[in-house]
This record gives C-alpha cells, structure tokens and sequence, in this order.
C-alpha cells in the first residue's frame, strides 16, 4: 500500500481527557483501517508544526479549540500494510466548544481499562501504558 515504506510520515494525536475517561474515536467505514478507534488528530500540512497542526484537526473532526495540550510522547509505529508513522500524543485536559463529532463513524469516552475492549488503531495503542 505504502510506496515507500521508509518514509516516515508525523502525526498530531490528542488524548481528550474528563475526569477518568478519555475520548476515542472510530474511524469511517470507507477510511483506511475503516471502523477501527484511535485517538483523533492527523498529519500536519506541509511546514505545519505538530501543536496547531493538533489544533486544526480537532477543530476540524471535533469542533473543538485545545487549551495548552501537554505534549506527552511521541512514538514510532510502523503497521502491518507497511505505513512507518511517527505519532507525537498531546494531553488535552481543557478545551473551548463542546465535542461534536464532525467526521468519526462513532466517539464514545471510556477508562483507560476499558479502551481494551475495542479495536485500536495500532498508531494508538503503544501509549496505552502511559495513560494508566
């Protein structure tokens, strides 16, 4: 799928937390890895930096504006079809607007145990454990 499986392509995540529960989404049936969950967010436009790259993704998916997201780490993946993302996670405790989901198949806020029981997006799972 990917031509150049070398290239390695960066990636804006925001982990939405309320309380206990963080917010994740499911992916459209017609997207690549269709129905999957992650943790919304996106590639940054050419020469975009990551934290309003971040901005304009949840805005874009959430309608959404984060307030001073926390950059928690950032990881390398690379998935079974090839595709080679390096993910940089945001903490985002605060936000202005209310969530409403633009272009997700579904979002649903869960605990951090509790994402175990769906299907992730393999970009979202390696920082499962700095959650909990």
């Amino acid at each position: 799928m990917f031509e150049d499986q070398d290239e390695i392509v960066r990636v804006a995540v925001a982990v939405l937390r309320d309380g206990d529960k963080v917010l994740i989404c499911q992916r459209g049936i017609n997207h690549r890895y269709g129905l999957k969950w992650e943790f919304p967010g996106g590639k940054p436009l050419p020469g975009e930096p990551l934290r309003e790259c971040l901005e304009r993704e949840l805005w874009e998916e959430l309608d959404i504006e984060p307030l001073r997201p926390k950059e928690l780490k950032t990881i390398q993946v690379t998935y079974s079809d090839g595709g080679n993302f390096l993910i940089t996670f945001f903490e985002v405790n605060e936000y202005n607007g209310d969530i409403r989901n633009k272009v997700f198949e579904s979002t649903k806020w869960v605990t951090v145990p509790e994402v175990d029981d769906f299907e992730m997006l393999e970009g979202s799972v390696p920082i499962l454990p700095y959650l909990k």
